[in-house]
């Protein structure tokens, strides 16, 4: 097909097969790079001499046989008949002269084309035959063509032969974009305006290398009935490559190896160092591959060429390459990610390798990096390498640890706790491992890993002004995703079983929220427009928590306007839209808040979710109840939650929500059960009930909707008189008998005789039975 392309070597070729019909001697050394068509223009000058009644002795020479003595004059010789080849073998063992004889012999009556291809693989002795024979066929019509790669360095007496004054030179070029867009039109794939448009980067593609062309070709039919008329790497162009390299020879794929390996990293020095040979000795393997198009600017092409070269070397030499490389750019001061790729890809603790030392410390700062830079991908990939390579240094391994706990949570939170759990007998530390323990609901395990982590440093404990600002930050976040780390136990969740009492670790610092709303704002702004450093964990957990609590529920809903095009980690991603949800629900954007809680918990199942699971349950569950929904409002409240949630401020939005769905299907006292909780919750860490969690209006709704039913139990204010009433709602709301007393204009005696009456009718024993029977909810009167 090529040869469409080829008609200035073709017709050179051609005038030389005409002169040795006439009885001249001729020769040519055909040069150009592997795969740039030169067997083709061989196959065809053979078949033209045929039909012209010459007879053609065709010979390959192959790196196998490259030592066998005679290999490529035995080929040639039995090309001209089984009894000449036995006569002249024997006689051209003697020497170059007795296969000139033989030569002569055959060519006594018809033109002899002696042709040899892959000539740069031609043996020694064979070399020195057809030197001996380019000299002396003088009155023969004899045709000599030698085919090879231009530009190797080639050993005597190959190269004496190849700078004959008698061989014509016939260069074998790379197609140019005229040729590619002749190419392409003449194979049907593009028509002749779509070739002429497409030819510049299938030229660039490829390099202009017919058999690279052809292989792309055959790729884009491939592809029907989906077509592009971009080139696509295929298999085909794969095996094209690999084609191409065999061509180029043994010491050229091995260049090619180390260029795959190196990448952008490639200098001449490194790829030397590399395949351990001198400098001026990797120019011509560059050179072989450039003439194959292969290369451009002295890489490898592109991701395509890659791909096939380092598909084709195997794995103990791409390991051997990978480790090499990493040593050499290391010692060379190359930037650490750049040297942790090469770690990584050599995989020294998978594939039982120790690796270098230096190897751990410098895949976890290469992976702080990543983290910073927003690729926590990349920094998991590098920490499970180093975790395998940090040797006896007990705080490099927890350091390592800690650091692929928070890239996993980045990625998918859900594998995280496995490295959260106390490692050779030490309870974990550190600030990263105390954001991951709030993450997934162990706040005494956090505040012990800031307390140890302070103390391991000696920077005195936590909350003084000796502690790192990171951890009083930290401190903080603790104090408001969790309130009951300095107040007393929750009190038990309604309908359902009773959260996990004992105190939790209280903590030093005298306003635990002071400047967590500005923060959570910061942290969202950061999210949404992809601030870097990105906030941390625990940052973000705080974010979310509070997106229910917020008063700025318009410049909120404003951050989260377009939520759905930003890009991020899964994990930062989920957050933005159960704020999205939350914030939506406070607006009465029903619709669109569960679109985002549906959202959040595609991109992170709920298990993953940790405390913070309520938020976008809650919202969901809400959304649901306000578009009547119930069937899937209870979906929602189906998906197991951990007993944790209801320690975290993320219980009371659950609960609440629930509230709000038991009334919208016509359960009020269900509901009122859930009101009461999620008070129960609040009180219990002297938190007020504002904003999206104040439970007071919806607990009368809920008594009122009961009243309606005349149930009985449902109104237990309808059972008392006035009076009781208002000493009953009074004592429901705390006030002591002498401040009822004094409220209501009567006597203390007279008080407490109210109140016996009310215990009895309402079949309560305290104040708190007034409580939980919703009478604080009414006005005194």
């Amino acid at each position: 097909m090529e040869l469409q392309r080829r008609e200035a070597e073709a017709d050179l070729l051609e005038g030389l097969l005409a002169a040795a019909l006439r009885g001249e001697v001729r020769a040519a050394r055909l040069t150009g790079g592997s795969g740039t068509g030169k067997s083709t223009l061989l196959d065809g000058l053979a078949r033209k001499a045929g039909h012209r009644g010459a007879l053609v002795l065709s010979a390959r020479a192959s790196p196998a046989e490259s030592r066998i003595p005679l290999g490529v004059v035995g080929q040639l010789l039995s090309a001209a008949g089984a009894d000449a080849f036995q006569e002249a073998y024997e006689d051209v063992v003697t020497g170059p002269a007795a296969f000139h004889a033989a030569l002569r012999g055959i060519a006594a009556d018809r033109t002899v084309v002696v042709l040899v291809d892959d000539v740069q693989h031609m043996d020694e002795a064979s070399a020195r035959c057809l030197l001996h024979l380019c000299g002396r066929l003088v009155g023969h019509g004899v045709l000599l063509v030698l085919s090879g790669a231009g530009g190797t360095p080639l050993a005597l007496p190959l190269a004496e032969l190849l700078r004959h004054p008698r061989c014509v030179p016939v260069a074998a070029a790379p197609l140019d974009e005229s040729g590619v867009a002749a190419l392409l039109g003449a194979t049907g794939v593009l028509d002749g305006d779509a070739a002429r448009r497409c030819a510049p980067p299938w030229h660039r593609f490829t390099g202009g290398n017919p058999r690279l062309l052809r292989a792309l070709v055959d790729d884009h039919r491939a592809c029907a009935p989906v077509r592009t008329a971009r080139p696509v790497a295929g298999t085909a162009f794969r095996r094209a490559v690999l084609d191409c390299l065999r061509g180029a020879g043994a010491q050229a794929t091995a260049a090619s190896h180390a260029l795959a390996v190196l990448d952008e990293a490639a200098t001449l020095t490194l790829l030397a160092q590399l395949l351990g040979i001198h400098e001026r000795a990797v120019v011509p393997q560059l050179d072989a591959l450039d003439a194959a198009g292969l290369l451009d600017g002295g890489r490898l092409r592109h991701a395509g060429v890659r791909a096939a070269v380092l598909e084709a070397l195997p794995g103990p030499d791409t390991v051997a390459l990978h480790l090499r490389a990493a040593e050499l750019l290391y010692e060379s001061g190359a930037e650490p990610l750049v040297v942790a790729d090469h770690l990584a890809a050599a995989g020294v603790s998978a594939s039982g390798r120790p690796g270098p030392e230096w190897a751990a410390p410098l895949l976890a700062d290469a992976a702080r990096r990543e983290l910073r830079s927003g690729r926590p991908r990349e920094a998991v990939r590098l920490l499970r390498t180093a975790t395998g390579c940090a040797g006896g240094e007990r705080r490099l391994r927890a350091e390592v640890r800690q650091l692929l706990a928070r890239a996993e949570w980045e990625t998918g939170p859900v594998a995280v706790p496995r490295f959260l759990g106390a490692s050779e007998g030490q309870p974990a530390a550190g600030a990263q491992t105390a954001e991951l323990l709030l993450w997934h609901g162990r706040p005494a395990e956090a505040a012990d890993a800031l307390l140890q982590d302070t103390e391991a440093d000696g920077q005195g404990t936590p909350g003084t002004p000796e502690a790192a600002p990171g951890r009083r930050e930290l401190e903080r976040i603790l104090g408001h995703v969790y309130p009951g780390a300095a107040a007393r136990p929750p009190g038990p969740k309604a309908a359902g079983a009773a959260p996990p009492r004992g105190a939790l670790p209280v903590l030093p610092r005298a306003a635990p929220h002071d400047g967590v709303p500005e923060a959570a704002e910061r942290t969202l702004q950061a999210l949404v427009y992809d601030h870097a450093p990105a906030p941390g964990v625990a940052a973000v957990l705080c974010a979310v928590l509070h997106a229910g609590e917020t008063d700025r529920t318009g410049r909120w809903a404003e951050l989260t306007e377009g939520v759905r095009a930003l890009r991020g980690t899964p994990a930062r991603l989920a957050a933005m839209a159960a704020v999205a949800a939350v914030v939506r629900v406070r607006t009465g954007a029903f619709a669109d808040a569960a679109r985002h809680a549906r959202r959040a918990l595609d991109l992170l199942a709920p298990e993953a979710w940790g405390v913070a699971v309520g938020v976008p349950l809650a919202a969901a569950v809400t959304a649901a109840a306000e578009r009547g929904e119930p069937d899937e409002a209870e979906r929602y409240l189906a998906v197991p939650v951990p007993e944790a949630m209801f320690t975290s401020r993320a219980g009371p939005q659950y609960v609440l929500a629930r509230g709000r769905h038991q009334l919208a299907a016509g359960r009020p006292r269900a509901a009122l059960g859930d009101f009461h909780a999620c008070r129960d919750l609040l009180a219990s860490w002297g938190v007020h009930p504002t904003g999206a969690l104040d439970w007071r209006p919806w607990a009368a709704e809920a008594l009122r909707s009961a009243q309606k039913r005349g149930e009985g139990e449902g109104d237990p204010a309808g059972r008392l008189s006035d009076a009781e009433r208002r000493v009953a709602v009074l004592a429901a709301q705390g006030s002591t008998n002498r401040a009822i007393a004094a409220r209501l204009y009567v006597t203390p005696s007279t008080v407490e005789q109210h109140l016996t009456r009310i215990y009895r009718k309402l079949r309560v024993t305290s104040r708190a039975g007034l409580t939980d029977l919703g009478l604080d909810c009414h006005g005194s009167g």
